[in-house]
């Protein structure tokens, strides 16, 4: 999967795009794409789930506390440099998140500066851990030299004060940030208030019943949908307490329904 983002890799005036590629979510096996465009679509959102069905929000509300109540939204090693918190989503891709901060803690170890990372003759070495390596190291140097060529420099920083929206038609516009991507640097290291979808909330929410069966991930209108379904206090702890929650207890096998906090709502029965 990695050698075919690679084959469909190029380069378009000058920036890095990716053409649309299925790769693995990091987390647990949703499929999805390194599509930097993906084109809006009907509503995956299940018929009684509609983002201003106001009976929907009181029950996201109530799951949002439940999952706090639970995991008390922890550290998932995100970052609040947006360049670092960009390659450390590409560390998360097809590993798990413990793997995910041990290596990227080792990279920031041996070489303090971006500059110092895209030149690292082993790269591919100290990403080996986390597997796929050669292409990982590819699109993490891509990521960097995309970076440099568009800013000037070796940094994100100029993304904060430009208008939200810009900001983050910017960022997916960057090689392997996809919407979930962006959002995760807008929510993490700008402080904006959004909602990634990643494929923890999306495994949950289709359990839950939130969304249709056949929803697809990719779709940036289900995206949308989500977060418009979220109130925007709830968005942040919402979001890592369902990584935190798709991680330990609905997993995508084997998963612990019977220690669930959501157990009672849920529909995963009848999928």
């Amino acid at each position: 999967m990695w050698a075919s983002l690679r084959r469909r890799a190029t380069c378009e005036s000058g920036h890095f795009h990716a053409r649309p590629s299925v790769l693995q979510d990091g987390h647990d096996g949703a499929s999805w794409a390194l599509a930097v465009t993906v084109a809006d679509s009907p509503s995956g959102l299940s018929p009684s789930w509609q983002p201003d069905d106001q009976r929907a929000r009181r029950r996201i509300r109530s799951m949002a506390r439940h999952l706090q109540s639970v995991h008390g939204t922890p550290d998932l090693g995100n970052q609040a440099d947006p360049l670092s918190e960009g390659v450390y989503i590409l560390l998360t891709y097809q590993t798990d998140l413990e793997r995910a901060r041990s290596v990227y803690t080792s990279l920031r170890a041996r070489y303090t500066t971006w500059q110092l990372v895209a030149a690292a003759p082993d790269l591919e070495d100290i990403l080996r851990p986390s597997g796929f390596q050669k292409s990982r190291a590819l699109l993490v140097r891509n990521l960097l030299e995309s970076v440099r060529t568009r800013f000037g420099t070796y940094s994100l920083n100029a993304l904060r004060d430009i208008d939200e929206a810009d900001a983050e038609r910017e960022l997916r516009r960057l090689p392997g940030l996809d919407t979930k991507g962006a959002r995760c640097i807008r929510l993490y290291s700008f402080g904006h208030r959004v909602f990634p979808v990643d494929s923890n909330t999306f495994r949950i929410f289709r359990r839950y019943g939130v969304l249709k069966r056949d929803a697809i991930y990719r779709r940036r209108a289900l995206h949308n949908e989500l977060q418009q379904l979220v109130a925007p206090a709830y968005r942040h702890g919402l979001h890592v307490n369902l990584v935190a929650h798709g991680q330990t207890v609905c997993r995508p096998t084997a998963p612990s329904c019977g220690t669930c906090t959501l157990s009672r709502s849920c529909q995963r029965n009848l999928l």
